[in-house]
C-alpha cells in the first residue's frame, strides 16, 4: 500500500499504482485529467501516486534550439580553443566585459535578479508602476579598472545610441589604456545592430 504522509492521507492499492504506472509508461505526455478519465481513478489519487508513490515530477516544456552535428563540432572546437587560450596567463588581463542595466527611479525591483528563500511561499508583493521614470546605465570592466558609468539619454537603448556610446566614449577610453584588448558583450538586440557589428568588426576583428 502507498499512503500519504499523514494518518488521514489517501490510501491506494498496489493494483492502482500498477495501472497508473503502466498508463504513464505508455505515454509520458498524458495529463492527470486524461489518466483519471481512462482509469476511472480520482485525479487526486493519480496525482498522489505519481508524486508520492512513483516519485515523478511534472516538467514544463521548454523550447530550445535543435543541435545539429555541425553545432556539436563547433562547440567542441570552441572548447578546445578556450582551453588553449586559458593556458595564456595574460589572457584575462586583455578581457573587457561590458553591459547595461535599467534602474527605475521609483525603486522598482528587477524580478529576473531577485529570489526570496523560505520553507514556505512568502507571498511577498511588489508594487509595479507603469511607465515609471528610469535611467539606462552602461559600465565596462577589465581586470583592474571600471569604465563608467555611462548614462544613456532616452528611455530605451537602441542600436544607434549604443553605437554612439561605443564610438564617442567607450573605445576612446579603452584605446587610451591599451590597443590590445578583447571586448565581451551579450546578445542584447542593440549589441547586434548591423552598424554596431560593423564597427566592432573594424575595431576588434578578433
Amino acid at each position: 500500500m502507498c499512503k500519504g504522509k499523514s494518518p488521514g492521507g489517501p490510501r491506494v492499492s498496489e493494483e492502482q499504482v500498477a495501472r497508473i504506472r503502466a498508463a504513464f509508461e505508455r505515454s509520458l505526455w498524458k495529463s492527470t485529467n486524461q489518466a483519471s478519465r481512462e482509469l476511472a481513478i480520482p485525479q487526486s489519487t493519480v496525482w498522489h501516486v505519481l508524486t508520492v508513490c512513483l516519485h515523478l515530477k511534472p516538467y514544463r516544456l521548454q523550447f530550445v534550439r535543435a543541435l545539429t552535428n555541425d553545432d556539436k563540432r563547433k562547440r567542441m572546437e570552441f572548447c578546445d580553443l578556450m582551453l588553449e587560450i586559458m593556458e595564456d596567463e595574460t589572457f584575462i588581463s586583455h578581457l573587457i566585459f561590458g553591459d547595461e542595466a535599467t534602474f527605475h527611479l521609483s525603486g522598482t525591483v528587477n524580478h529576473h535578479n531577485v529570489r526570496i528563500w523560505g520553507t514556505e511561499h512568502p507571498h511577498e508583493t511588489v508594487e509595479h508602476e507603469r511607465d515609471s521614470p528610469k535611467v539606462n546605465v552602461f559600465c565596462a570592466m577589465s581586470q583592474d579598472k571600471v569604465y563608467g558609468p555611462f548614462f544613456f539619454e532616452g528611455n530605451t537603448v537602441t542600436g544607434q545610441t549604443y553605437l554612439d556610446m561605443l564610438q564617442n566614449w567607450l573605445f576612446t577610453s579603452l584605446q587610451e589604456d591599451s590597443h590590445d584588448f578583447i571586448f565581451q558583450q551579450d546578445g542584447a538586440l542593440p549589441h547586434w545592430h548591423l552598424m554596431v557589428r560593423a564597427f566592432l568588426k573594424e575595431k576588434v576583428p578578433q
